[in-house]
This record gives structure tokens, C-alpha cells and sequence, in this order.
């Protein structure tokens, strides 16, 4: 009987404790460009950029290893988004954005949003021209 309530103590103040720790960083020698990111954020970019492209993990990992660097899209992927980031960088210096959203929902409200005049059909502003 004691043991049983030792245990359920014990699981109780686990899992208490388990509500209460900071957010896990990930932080993997492979990981290269989403650094600084928790696992959740990590995650959740990683299916942003499934449902914008339109593929699956298998298209830029290797099915079983994530981390193998055999697949020559996994390069392509990690150019694409340093490329994205540049033009963050260079275009949006001030910009900072909402928490939980990425340059893909950016890039992709930003798609869905202009019209052929170039206004933002959402607040009628003009979207800023960009040099190329």
C-alpha cells in the first residue's frame, strides 16, 4: 500500500514539475540554420515548409535519419532559407514578428493578400516595391 501511494506521489511531482521547466532549445551540430528555435517552434517550421512546398520530410531528409546529409535537397533547403533570411534582413530590417509566425506564413500571406494593383487587400496599403 505504501508503495503505491509512494509511486503515485511520485508521479504527481513529476509531472508537476514537468509543466513547470523552460522550453527545450534545439541545439544539434546539424542543425544549421533554425537555430535558437524551441522543439515546438523547430516543429512547427518544419511543417510550414512541408505544407508550402507541398512535400513530405522525405523529399530533404533521409526516411530514418534527419540528421544524414546525403540528400542534396537538404543543401538546397538550408540555401533557400538563408536567402529568405537575407532578404529579411535587407528589406524588413525593422520588422519583428508576431510570436509563432515565420517567413513562411509572411511569404505566403503576402501571395495571397496582393492584388494586381499591388494593394493589400486587407488594409488597402500599398506593399513596398522591391528592386527586382
Amino acid at each position: 500500500m505504501r508503495s503505491a501511494v509512494a509511486a503515485i506521489l511520485l508521479s504527481v511531482m513529476v509531472g508537476s514539475s514537468a509543466q513547470t521547466q523552460e522550453p527545450v532549445i534545439v541545439d544539434a551540430p546539424t542543425v544549421k540554420v533554425l537555430r535558437g528555435l524551441t522543439v515546438q517552434q523547430f516543429e512547427a517550421e518544419m511543417q510550414l515548409m512541408n505544407q508550402a512546398l507541398g512535400v513530405s520530410c522525405g523529399f530533404c531528409h533521409v526516411r530514418g535519419n534527419f540528421a544524414a546529409e546525403t540528400n542534396p535537397r537538404k543543401a538546397t533547403a538550408r540555401r533557400m532559407l538563408e536567402m529568405v533570411r537575407a532578404i529579411d534582413q535587407q528589406y524588413f530590417p525593422d520588422y519583428r514578428p508576431v510570436a509563432g509566425e515565420s517567413s513562411w506564413e509572411r511569404s505566403r500571406a503576402s501571395r495571397v493578400t496582393r492584388g494586381p494593383s499591388g494593394r493589400n487587400h486587407r488594409s488597402g496599403t500599398r506593399w513596398p516595391q522591391l528592386p527586382f
